[in-house]
């Protein structure tokens, strides 16, 4: 199986490792699960979706919409991990609701789609193999009324102003086709408008069991209550007596507080904007660039060759990584266990735009 459509996280998985280009788009295979980093991200941007469109008068709603997926655990996951996630998602967006509540951006468009040609640089003919296809998040006008593309991400990683991240921006082919294709749709656009997301780094808790007295519990060696010789209870564990300090798991719906407080106080960890411009020149070779990545995996096609990029920076977080390394040949007709295929290899695609 082949496609004729090219985006922006294909490319990207092309020029990270052919061979995970091949088993993703040629031969359309997915795992069963989707990795955490993803479900989270996916749920955010719905909720961004969702705040735009037609329940965005009511923000508990589009919380609600945009988490429904996480109503039930599957087999597979451990519930309060799942609920935990769950509880992630809800505050990260309840906290951007809050810290750009008054932005004055305006609107013009919504998960908007594209699907234009890929032309040659030197030619200006299309090409008959493939285009370019995407979803563009927004589309928005600026208080001084510039055009802009409004992208959403969330970040791992420390999205300071200073940060590497926004260096690596500079060059960043995704800002570039979206670009491209926005004035393609007749959007006079310039930039984007990057609107990054740090995932927290606190996590769940372990909190001291209290007594009817608000006072902590410290066990003995023989699972005795300790007492002080003043006859308090005995507050710290000690490991040179055995004193071992009673504590339970932070619930999900606690750990929640705790985030959405966190950041109601560090608001810039959590969220960041900023314009990345792009000038003739650099979209002038990112066009050079579309078609030369084209040409390799017409060229991986034509030859059936496809290698690997080993590396631990690339197979360790590939989720191919168990058939590849292993040897595992995959056949069309029976996909490896923990696997599929699916036919549509760009469902990111299937939605259509929205008017705000």
């Amino acid at each position: 199986m082949t496609t004729s459509k090219l985006t922006s996280t294909s490319m990207a998985t092309m020029r990270r490792c052919p061979r995970q280009f091949f088993y993703r788009y040629d031969l359309g295979l997915r795992r069963l699960r989707d990795t955490a980093p993803l479900r989270l991200g996916s749920a955010f941007h719905r909720g961004q979706e969702l705040r735009r469109g037609l329940f965005a008068a009511d923000l508990a709603a589009v919380i609600d919409l945009a988490t429904a997926g996480y109503a039930e655990a599957p087999d597979w996951a451990e519930p309060n991990t799942w609920a935990v996630e769950c509880e992630t998602v809800r505050q990260l967006l309840a906290g951007h609701f809050w810290r750009y509540e008054a932005d004055d951006l305006e609107f013009i468009a919504v998960e908007l789609p594209f699907d234009i040609p890929l032309v040659n640089p030197d030619t200006g003919a299309a090409s008959r193999t493939f285009r370019l296809a995407g979803k563009i998040d927004a589309i928005v006008r600026l208080p001084d009324g510039r055009l802009a593309v409004l992208e959403y991400k969330t970040a791992g990683c420390d999205i300071s102003p200073d940060s590497d991240y926004w260096l690596r921006l500079r060059y960043d082919g995704q800002i570039s086709l979206y670009v491209l294709a926005a004035r393609a749709l007749g959007y006079d656009v310039a930039m984007v408008l990057y609107d990054v997301t740090r995932k927290p780094t606190i996590k769940p808790r372990q909190i001291p069991e209290l007594d009817e007295d608000g006072c902590k519990i410290v066990l003995g060696p023989e699972s005795n209550r300790v007492f002080n010789a003043n006859g308090k209870p005995r507050q710290s564990a000690s490991v040179k007596d055995g004193y071992v300090l009673q504590v339970r798991a932070e619930a999900p719906a606690e750990y929640g507080e705790r985030l959405l407080a966190d950041i109601g106080d560090r608001p810039d960890y959590y969220f960041q904007r900023r314009e990345i411009p792009r000038l003739e020149d650099d979209l002038a070779e990112y066009r050079a660039e579309l078609w030369q990545q084209a040409d390799l995996i017409r060229e991986s096609r034509r030859r059936s060759r496809w290698f690997r990029n080993v590396s631990r920076m690339t197979c360790d977080y590939c989720d191919f990584k168990e058939l590849c390394l292993g040897g595992v040949r995959v056949r069309p007709e029976s996909p490896p266990s923990g696997y599929e295929f699916i036919e549509d290899v760009h469902p990111e695609l299937c939605t259509e735009g929205v008017a705000p």
